[in-house]
């Protein structure tokens, strides 16, 4: 299933982000030095959604399961997500990252796969959670050395590094976006 996911999640992303419309933007982001742009982003990604008929979920609350320590009782997730023909109630989480330093990217994204792991297991059938980051565009080596810096395995266990990092440069732009 895992596999499954991060296929479908990436099929998504991939006619997202060749779009000529996001793609300007991200360029007039750039070259203004916008910071703060991803709500915009996630109001961008839930158009896509909606067009796909995908069910979709933004800023759910769930409850945090309390013996991993959680800082709140609760969290948000910045996307839940439900492809048609899915089992019913079982859904993808997805977080959303922007920052023009790679490493705070990273890092950031890091932090919400920790996030999403102390969700609480009876609060929903989450068949795997992603987070998706947009940074400054990088070599697949230095993505490499932040992953191992920041990602704790026992986040990360039930997914390959090899199969389940992706990073690919968004055409015509000085923007990468990464998936983990």
């Amino acid at each position: 299933m895992i596999n499954r996911d991060f296929d479908h999640l990436c099929t998504l992303l991939h006619p997202f982000f060749i779009r000529e419309d996001i793609r300007q933007k991200l360029n007039i982001i750039d070259q203004n030095n916008i910071t703060g742009w991803e709500v915009w982003l996630q109001i961008e990604f839930s158009s896509l959604l909606v067009s796909t008929g995908h069910e979709w979920w933004r800023e759910q609350t769930l409850n945090a399961d309390l013996r991993k320590n959680p800082v709140r009782n609760s969290l948000r997730t910045d996307f839940l997500l439900r492809k048609k023909g899915w089992t019913l109630d079982s859904y993808i989480a997805l977080e959303i990252k922007q920052n023009n330093d790679p490493t705070s990217c990273v890092r950031n994204m890091v932090l919400d796969l920790e996030k999403s792991a102390r969700i609480k297991a009876s609060e929903i059938d989450l068949r795997s959670f992603w987070t998706l980051g947009i940074t400054r565009t990088i070599e697949r080596e230095r993505l490499e050395t932040l992953i191992d810096r920041y990602l704790i395995d026992k986040y990360y266990q039930t997914k390959s590094r090899d199969r389940h990092v992706l990073l690919e440069p968004i055409e015509d732009t000085p923007f990468c976006y990464i998936v983990i």
